[in-house]
């Protein structure tokens, strides 16, 4: 099992929920450039009538999206809930902590995953579970960071891992070695193995090793759940 040091288990919820409300400058820049996918995620399947955000933090993208009947959010980490704006919470019909405690019978139009698949050790079993609670006309929205590139790797390390360390006096580069388990490459292996996909997109430039986050859209692999 993954364990972080003493030094950082002790300083953890504090850092995730400073870095998820944007409370120190570095976030609040980066926080400016990653609007990118909140917007991309938002004007993609602009109208759902159900939702789910799988992996939604402090609910920081829920006032992205207008136009939706029910909008229903997987987040493991009960702190981040709390920590959200009680006014946006009454958004969300459902909270679950993990996406096994779904009803079987609950389909979405619309699943959205924004910087989350990084971090899920699982990945191949979730990404099935999620597979089976997208509708046949639906969308599934993911936006990760390019983890494993040059230019993410360069970010990460002068911004948050530059503030981290001047608030903190660690190296952030422990924090995201513990958080970001898969990089991009595995990912979207992942991905193209139990989804269909619609369009890639990258942020700054759609190349590799320079681009910082990916925008994909994916709908259901019909011939896939017909083989099984």
């Amino acid at each position: 099992m993954r364990n972080l040091p003493k030094k950082y288990r002790d300083i953890y919820e504090e850092f995730y929920i400073n870095y998820s409300q944007a409370n120190t400058l570095f976030r609040k820049l980066l926080l400016f450039v990653e609007k990118w996918y909140h917007l991309k995620a938002s004007k993609t399947q602009t109208f759902a009538n159900t939702i789910l955000e799988v992996g939604a933090g402090n609910l920081n993208h829920v006032k992205f999206e207008k136009d939706y009947e029910f909008y229903d959010v997987v987040e493991p980490k009960d702190f981040l809930i709390e920590a959200s704006d009680p006014a946006i919470r009454k958004k969300i019909r459902n909270i679950y902590k993990n996406i096994e405690e779904i009803p079987d019978n609950r389909i979405y139009d619309k699943i959205i995953s924004i910087a989350v698949l990084e971090h899920i050790e699982n990945l191949d079993s979730v990404l099935e579970k999620i597979s089976e609670k997208l509708d046949e006309n639906g969308k599934f929205i993911v936006e990760i960071p390019a983890e494993g590139e040059f230019l993410w790797w360069l970010g990460w390390r002068l911004t948050t891992g530059l503030g981290f360390w001047l608030k903190y006096r660690l190296d952030y580069g422990i924090i995201m070695r513990f958080e970001h388990v898969n990089k991009a490459e595995e990912i979207l292996f992942y991905l193209k193995k139990h989804f269909k996909v619609i369009h890639i997109e990258s942020f700054p430039l759609n190349i590799k090793n320079w681009r910082l986050y990916i925008h994909i859209v994916l709908s259901k692999n019909l011939s896939i759940n017909k083989v099984n």
